[in-house]
């Protein structure tokens, strides 16, 4: 018998298409690196968990610039990760709402979420996106990130889950094996899969 009955997706790289090798790059030739020994605890972190605004965000990358530029740089830059939504995955979710209560659970950001947001608009003018998920987590949000076990936590408790009864799917092993230890039963992805092909081999073994 089934005992899946909640599925928490990740979003970039599962669902969502990334190319993370193009920000990374683009940032490693303007920021100094002499400037950047805490760039994780100061700038990337606090900005996923929603602690610092926007402006602070691109503030502090400037400050760590070989040269300040203007901030639109910084904007395209950070956003140049962002690839596509492909419309066989949107019809892949929505399939399996039927079967499933559906989550998803991501560490992001409001630059990033607003430019999903506007792609997904302009390339699916009448799609609600939202409403393809039970409930949607994002870190910026509820002021957590993966893998903190407490983001974990709090989406079990806010939607009343049994770990047991989820399957959660993320492309990160630090994240699969802190929603493990909470005996969340969790699939590390890999990106150069397609979720939508293999998300029933995928389930079938969790099932047994």
């Amino acid at each position: 018998m089934n005992h899946i009955k909640h599925l928490l997706f990740d979003f970039g790289n599962v669902l969502l298409n990334l190319d993370e090798q193009k920000t990374w790059q683009g940032l490693e030739e303007i920021l100094d690196p002499k400037l950047c020994e805490d760039i994780n605890e100061q700038v990337f972190f606090p900005f996923e968990c929603g602690l610092i605004s926007e402006d602070s965000f691109f503030n502090r990358l400037q400050r760590r610039s070989i040269n300040v530029l203007q901030g639109d740089v910084y904007v395209k830059i950070w956003n140049s990760m962002l690839l596509d939504l492909p419309e066989h995955r949107i019809h892949f979710l929505k399939k399996l709402k039927s079967d499933y209560n559906i989550y998803l659970l991501s560490n992001t950001n409001i630059t990033h979420l607003r430019s999903v947001q506007h792609k997904i608009k302009r390339n699916y003018p009448t799609l609600d996106f939202e409403a393809l998920f039970n409930k949607m987590y994002f870190s910026h949000d509820i002021h957590l990130r993966k893998p903190d076990p407490k983001i974990y936590e709090y989406v079990l408790q806010d939607a009343s889950l049994q770990p047991h009864e989820c399957l959660f799917i993320d492309d990160k092993i630090e994240n699969i094996e802190a929603a493990q230890k909470l005996g969340i039963n969790s699939y590390h992805h890999n990106y150069n899969d397609d979720i939508a092909d293999i998300f029933e081999h995928i389930v079938a073994k969790f099932n047994g």
